[in-house]
């Protein structure tokens, strides 16, 4: 697959964490600010309605009365280096909240449908593809959207920087005190995974060259 098959994807796919918020429900989710998903389209294609939207959108109420939910069939289109591009959306939304109807549901019902479409382009891929359940992932994205919105970015690049180098050096310094080969797996595994999301090769051979080293430590200690 050509890179250009993913540069819209790659170019939507980070959350601004600001915008999202934890909700208990349904076993637990990450949110996203709608408006935020709108505002990303937007800088993506241009406004609403003209760049990127809805050809159409119609609310079946056919199971209106047996499951309490109306059908939003809709079709959405974007548009994207002169070229015009569209596809087929199918929703389903909830009438109640509760036991009362809910006075907003057909606003409701096409927000989340909007947010069901451009999430099919890449946009915000990052929360439904689970990486923000990583605390690592969220830590490295929230700090690339700081830098973006810095005035001083250099300053901000160079705060962001020092507190990288203080942390491999915190970690690795801790790596003499690991008793045993279990806990080295289990304390270098969680370093690689951090560092992999940072994307510090130079630190990947660092920490892999110590932990070798405390290995034979450990190995030796083992059968002496």
């Amino acid at each position: 697959m050509s890179n250009d098959n993913l540069k819209l994807w790659d170019a939507v796919k980070e959350t601004d964490q600001s915008f999202t918020k934890k909700v208990k429900q349904r076993g637990g989710y990450t949110a996203i600010t709608p408006q935020y998903q709108m505002q990303e389209a937007t800088k993506m294609f241009g406004p609403y309605g003209m760049g990127w939207g809805f050809e159409s959108i119609e609310m079946d109420y056919s199971v209106i009365e047996s499951l309490e939910l109306v059908i939003v069939k809709a079709v959405f289109f974007y548009e994207l280096d002169g070229k015009r591009g569209s596809f087929p959306i199918n929703n389903t939304w909830p009438v109640k909240q509760g036991s009362r109807v809910d006075a907003d549901f057909a606003k409701k019902a096409e927000t989340n449908t909007m947010g069901k479409a451009l999430s099919k382009l890449g946009f915000n891929a990052d929360v439904f593809m689970g990486q923000f359940d990583d605390p690592d992932y969220v830590n490295e994205v929230t700090n690339k959207k700081k830098l973006e919105k810095a005035e001083d970015k250099i300053a901000e690049q160079a705060k962001q920087d020092l507190e990288w180098s203080e942390w491999k050096q915190k970690e690795l310094k801790a790596y003499d005190m690991i008793p045993n080969i279990d806990a080295l797996k289990s304390v270098f595994t969680g370093h690689i995974r951090k560092i992999k999301v940072r994307g510090d090769d130079a630190a990947i051979k660092i920490f892999t060259s110590i932990k070798d080293q405390r290995k034979k430590e450990l190995e030796k200690n083992e059968t002496s």
